[in-house]
């Protein structure tokens, strides 16, 4: 059973991470990451989907898998970044954070008894390219995101103290950090819906692109905020 101080101890890290969470809303990394998210998917719909992935940085062959094509997607938002910005803690969470997504959501679709290559991990990606999918995509990132995002803030927090800790008692660390993704997940239901609305929405109107990407960036980021500071008061 999850620990019943899960909720407590998100929101009080929030607390203590608020401007760090402030700062991600702008953060180069993260915007990039989920715009690439989007991109992605909708590449999926094509037969050829590795030229359109190879024209977003994402070099895959005929037997890449989903492990593939998370480390592609790292090395992508690395080399966007080279020229667009800087790496940062922010955006080190938001790439672990869409290789957990997709690694979560693809990885079971892709396997076959011939492991989970070339066109199965295609198919398998193009469930996430509906508005449905999206939707589940969206949420898992922000998920993961938000968990690893406190998870960094909780460590350093521990670090900095003497023998004691803010998960002291709670019972086996590992148990803690999958309560912890857990409580995260399912607080990122937030921006489920709101995730599959606007990437449908936008791709039709007008198509998506890294300014959208990083508006919708910053409604979810705070729909987080509001979730988990709800949460406290309840």
């Amino acid at each position: 059973m999850p620990s019943p101080a899960i909720p407590q101890i998100a929101a009080k890290t929030l607390d203590a991470a608020r401007g760090g969470l402030e700062n991600a809303i702008a953060d180069e990394g993260l915007r990039y990451a989920f715009y690439l998210l989007t991109q992605i998917a909708l590449a999926s719909r094509e037969e050829d989907w590795r030229t359109r992935l190879r024209e977003l940085g994402l070099a895959l062959s005929e037997r890449s898998t989903v492990f593939d094509l998370s480390a592609a997607f790292q090395n992508a938002v690395d080399d966007h970044l080279i020229t667009h910005g800087w790496s940062s803690d922010i955006s080190e969470i938001a790439q672990r954070a869409a290789g957990d997504a997709l690694g979560t959501l693809a990885g079971p679709r892709a396997e076959t008894l011939f492991g989970n290559a070339g066109e199965e991990l295609r198919l398998a990606v193009r469930t996430l390219s509906t508005k449905n999918g999206f939707a589940t995509l969206g949420q898992h990132f922000f998920g993961h995101f938000l968990a690893r995002f406190l998870n960094f803030y909780l460590s350093r927090a521990t670090a900095a103290t003497s023998n004691r800790g803010p998960i002291e008692g709670i019972g086996d660390i590992s148990q803690f950090n999958s309560d912890l993704v857990r409580h995260c997940e399912q607080s990122a239901a937030i921006v489920h819906d709101f995730a599959g609305e606007w990437y449908s929405k936008t791709e039709y109107q007008k198509g998506i692109d890294p300014q959208n990407a990083a508006g919708f960036v910053a409604i979810a980021v705070k729909k987080l905020q509001a979730e988990l500071q709800g949460q406290r008061a309840a």
